[in-house]
């Protein structure tokens, strides 16, 4: 199937970067603000050294815009304006019909409604819907991107847009499900005291519009859900099913059917899922790496990459931002004064690499809070994967063995931990720290 990476191949082998918006003096577009979204600053940026002589670097910006233009198109809506298409009888998207090159078999083209692509079976055609646009009217990618754009601002089409907003009605309604049963539900007494615990006011809590869920409540959501009108199948589609499942799974094992939801929202402020955090007094980490339940996702894979969780104000782009190592960390630190916290991913290069990348390549300053112990020949050679631009960005502060950045501030106060954030070194030096 086409993938993304050969989508950006074959754009810099056009030259489809004039496509792209240029800002600055250099073309290249940046982003300043990591808040619950990504904002747009306007000075300009150097391009990558390590860049290959005569290779067409493609800036942050322009590798989104074709990113949401890529998951907002609907394979099916594109290519059923060209051929008569059908479903393929199963529980997915997938369609099927003539092809139009080959002319051959009835039911020859098959239309994947999951990555929108196509392929023939027997003329072996395929690539992504923009191509078989690009195939069918003649025309150049780089045209057919400009016109496939039009068609979508105009309306003509409408793309995965009308089943985003049912899927945000979903997770809105999640969203005052939960947070109304944390605040005034019988489970809610228990989240609440953990809350407590955890030093976090009820005064923070409502800021993050933070909820639980339990299996027992997720049934209970179900059939609301169900009164509101929506079907199994969107709730299937959209992950709530899967979802649910998951905490059954873990009831039956015997974990604690019960935890805390924070909204992950999008540079619109939209909520699009939520991590989950354990209550247990030993819950140091999420059950789960993704946020669920896990439509946005399916949906929008690729705007789902770009996601991070955060409090920061993205017009204080003077600010450093921290990393932090699960979501609840913003949370506590937040409540300790610090509001330039987000969290990305797990922090493993090993397996988050290219998100960690690109969230480098969207902020000023970065400080990595690290223990000694992590610094080792593996976790530089990660390092030194990226590129020159985000491993300038990265300064790092040394942690204590055995503690989080929230412990350390919980005993040091806020002006110690700002002292200690203000001397956090790039690698080189921390190599000879």
């Amino acid at each position: 199937m086409f993938t993304r990476r050969a989508l950006f191949k074959m754009l810099a082998a056009i030259g489809a970067g004039s496509l792209l918006p240029a800002v600055g003096e250099n073309g290249m577009a940046r982003f300043s603000g990591i808040g619950e979204g990504l904002a747009f600053d306007s000075s300009a940026q150097p391009r990558d050294s390590r860049a290959k002589p005569g290779e067409q670097a493609v800036e942050v910006s322009g590798i989104e815009q074709w990113e949401d233009l890529l998951d907002d198109l609907d394979a099916v809506e594109l290519i059923g304006r060209y051929i008569s298409l059908r479903p393929t009888g199963d529980e997915s998207r997938n369609s099927k019909g003539p092809c139009p090159f080959c002319r051959q078999g009835a039911d020859s083209l098959l239309v994947d409604g999951r990555d929108d692509s196509y392929f023939c079976t027997d003329c072996l055609a395929g690539g992504h819907a923009l191509d078989f646009y690009a195939r069918i009217e003649g025309l150049s990618l780089s045209e057919s991107v400009r016109s496939v754009r039009r068609l979508m601002e105009s309306g003509v089409l409408q793309g995965k847009r009308p089943r985003l907003k049912r899927f945000q009605c979903i997770i809105d309604e999640i969203n005052r499900f939960a947070h109304e049963s944390l605040i005034h539900g019988r489970e809610g007494v228990l989240a609440s005291s953990w809350i407590d615990r955890q030093g976090v006011t009820a005064e923070t809590a409502e800021h993050f519009s933070l909820g639980i869920m339990s299996y027992a409540l997720a049934e209970q959501l179900r059939e609301r859900l169900f009164a509101m009108g929506y079907s199994k199948n969107e709730l299937e589609q959209f992950g709530v099913e899967g979802w649910i499942s998951c905490m059954e799974d873990r009831m039956r094992d015997g974990a604690l059917d019960l935890a805390l939801l924070l909204p992950l929202r999008n540079a619109e402020g939209c909520i699009c899922g939520f991590y989950e955090q354990g209550i247990e007094d030993a819950a140091g980490s999420l059950w789960s790496g993704d946020f669920l339940p896990y439509g946005f996702k399916l949906l929008f894979p690729r705007q789902a990459g770009r996601l991070v969780f955060s409090n920061f104000d993205p017009r204080d782009s003077a600010r450093a931002v921290v990393l932090v190592g699960r979501p609840w960390d913003v949370v506590l630190l937040a409540q300790g004064g610090m509001d330039h916290a987000v969290y990305v991913s797990p922090l493993d290069l090993a397996d988050c690499r290219d998100r960690l990348g690109r969230f480098l390549m969207c902020a000023r300053k970065i400080i990595w809070p690290v223990h000694r112990s992590e610094v080792n020949v593996g976790f530089v050679r990660n390092l030194l994967s990226l590129s020159d631009q985000s491993i300038g960005r990265l300064a790092f502060m040394l942690l204590p063995e055995g503690e989080r950045l929230p412990e350390l501030l919980r005993r040091e106060g806020l002006a110690a931990i700002q002292t200690c954030l203000a001397g956090a070194v790039p690698l080189k030096a921390l190599l000879w720290v």
